[in-house]
């Protein structure tokens, strides 16, 4: 509601300055100055733990759905949908762990360590199978002897 009554007033803005003809023309770029964005390979998908927790998040988020970050775990690549930050105290005690580590309950999460912290992993996809939030793929599954690879 707040969105449609800003913009009815933009509009009318707008439009009164068009009758007016007190508007700026600012010109555009010429097609030989517009730089593209460079081409995503597989390869720059890859997470690097060795990142902040932020950058992890927003590197996953900047990613998702399509082409998807990945990350392998003992030989096998999980493609990473959606993570979070882990604020609370629960990894004090292994906060000597190399970034890559991975904490789990085998049940409800999965927490990798990162440079500055500890993000949660919400939904993935192991190779060969359909995504799915992490309390799914322990239906089946387990990760109590794997560790990261990066």
């Amino acid at each position: 509601e707040r969105l449609m009554k800003k913009g009815a007033e933009l509009v009318l803005k707008t439009v009164k300055a068009i009758e007016q003809n007190n508007f700026p023309s600012i010109p555009q770029l010429e097609i030989h100055e517009i730089k593209h964005a460079p081409k995503i390979f597989k390869e720059t998908c890859e997470i690097k733990w060795d990142q902040s927790s932020d950058q992890v998040r927003n590197f996953v988020r900047g990613l998702s759905p399509y082409p998807a970050a990945w990350t392998k775990v003992a030989d096998k690549v999980f493609k990473v949908f959606k993570v979070s930050v882990v604020t609370s105290a629960d990894h004090v005690e292994s906060s000597d762990e190399p970034p890559g580590h991975i904490l789990t309950d085998n049940k409800n999460y999965i927490h990798i360590k990162t440079a500055d912290g500890w993000v949660a992993l919400q939904e993935i996809q192991p190779e060969g199978k359909k995504r799915m939030a992490v309390v799914e793929f322990f239906r089946g599954n387990k990760l109590n002897t794997w560790s990261s690879e990066t």
